[in-house]
């Protein structure tokens, strides 16, 4: 297109213009080499000088590009500058896509490589929705009974998700609700990513203490009909044999009716955004279905089973460097060695090696 309209190839027009579009130059009433610049000397000689070289200069950059050259200073001002401002979007254009194949070459991986971890994203994702149920369910309590401090809706939480949630009323759990050190907000909920399925899983008793009201009825049905969208996409995507195309397109179709009633009616809206949902939203986590077939052989499961396995190693079973006296000398503290000694001990049973050397 560029070179029907010029005549010539854009770098071709780059190498040899003198003019430049640039309205932040702050000097530009006085660079002659500005598209903006007022020919207007300090006499009426220097004057008509100036206006002289800038027309014969307009005129040469409209010959350049093969515009025409009729018309008096200021039309013929305008007609450059707008073709100026295209060759400026032209560059802008061409040295993003130079940076981005010197990117792709540099890349230490590319984005196509960077394939999510799906337990990462389940654990992410779900917290968020508990976040913002548990907010949204504060924002009520305390807009209803015109008071700030959350205590007695924790309590009435707290009774809920430590019988019905995650334990049951012969064996209640102890999570308690995070709030804010003054009381009156819902701090960020935090979960094992087991603890976060098994909340989502039951999180309709939740809802229906949320929105009991009801005025509430309609964002009640909203909410159950989302939480069950999201769930039966997570099904799919947790499976560990290969996804069919079946498989990838139901997947879509449950993503895309939770992520529109996510943001446009559940009341969480675009401030209840994360990364991970935003790549569910946008199909990117799809993109990835398609291309490897299966995501779970790529979670990092394992490695967050060993780190809850060091958690329970160091703060249950290891005097977390103590054990050696208040005056005792900090080298002859050991920390990690516990830990350590533990996890030597299963690998040699896990390998065989211990078996083989008590049978031998």
């Amino acid at each position: 297109m560029y070179l029907a309209n010029c005549g010539d190839s854009f770098n071709e027009v780059q190498s040899k213009t003198k003019l430049t579009y640039d309205p932040c130059d702050l000097n530009k009433d006085n660079n002659m080499y500005n598209i903006d610049y007022i020919p207007i000397g300090a006499t009426e000689d220097e004057s008509m000088e100036a206006r002289t070289f800038f027309s014969n200069l307009l005129s040469s950059e409209l010959r350049l590009r093969g515009l025409p050259q009729n018309g008096n200073l200021e039309e013929r001002r305008e007609r450059l500058r707008a073709h100026l401002k295209v060759e400026q979007r032209i560059k802008l254009i061409s040295d993003a896509v130079a940076r981005g194949k010197e990117g792709a070459e540099a890349a230490l991986i590319l984005l196509s490589q960077a394939i999510p971890c799906i337990m990462h994203l389940e654990n992410r994702v779900g917290e968020k929705l508990i976040t913002i149920l548990l907010a949204m369910g504060a924002e009520r309590f305390q807009r209803t009974r015109g008071i700030k401090s959350l205590t007695r809706y924790a309590t009435g939480i707290q009774h809920i998700v430590n019988t019905k949630v995650l334990g049951t009323l012969q064996r209640p759990k102890q999570w308690k609700v995070p709030l804010s050190d003054s009381g009156d907000k819902v701090n960020k909920v935090s979960f094992s990513n087991k603890k976060t399925r098994q909340f989502v899983d039951n999180m309709y008793v939740l809802i229906d203490f949320i929105f009991a009201a009801q005025e509430d009825a309609e964002l009640k049905d909203i909410w159950y009909k989302m939480v069950q969208d999201y769930s039966e996409a997570l099904v799919i995507l947790r499976q560990q044999n290969e996804f069919t195309d079946d498989d990838i397109e139901r997947f879509q179709s449950k993503i895309d009716d939770f992520f529109s009633a996510y943001v446009e009616t559940s009341g969480a809206s675009k401030e209840g955004i994360t990364n991970y949902i935003h790549m569910l939203g946008s199909a990117h986590i799809k993109f990835y279905m398609k291309q490897h077939r299966n995501l779970y052989k790529f979670s990092q499961q394992g490695w967050e089973s060993l780190n809850e396995k060091v958690k329970l190693s160091f703060f249950n079973h290891s005097q977390r460097g103590g054990n050696s006296g208040a005056n005792g000398d900090e080298s002859e503290r050991f920390y990690l060695r516990s830990i350590f000694l533990s996890f030597q001990r299963e690998l040699i049973w896990i390998s065989g090696l211990a078996e083989q050397t008590f049978n031998s």
